[in-house]
């Protein structure tokens, strides 16, 4: 039951902040928040992998060599595209050997 309460608090925050962001459409955002939260996209993203890496206390060396050559891949040719296709392959190979 707790899990069920947790969700529908976090539903309830999410729904309050849109609300809040069509109720006040010409509220000014100060320049340090608007600086701030245009690093949360690659933070959230960095949180997913991390926890998808090493969640579940399990090691998967096939996910954390798709991760490696995702990350590669990115880096090289600054293609997302690229990166979710060859961290993809990568991790499709590693895991048939």
């Amino acid at each position: 039951m707790s899990e069920l309460l947790l969700v529908f608090a976090m539903a309830l925050g999410v729904y309050a902040l849109r609300l809040s962001g069509l109720l006040l459409p010409n509220a000014a955002i100060p320049v340090q928040w608007e600086q701030a939260l245009r690093f949360l996209p690659v933070a959230l993203l960095s949180a997913l992998v991390t926890v998808g890496l090493t969640g579940g206390g399990r090691f998967d060396p096939a996910a954390l060599g798709g991760a490696a050559v995702g990350a590669l891949v990115a880096w090289r040719t600054r293609k997302m595209w690229a990166c979710i296709v060859g961290g993809l392959v990568a991790f499709w190979l590693l895991g048939l050997v």
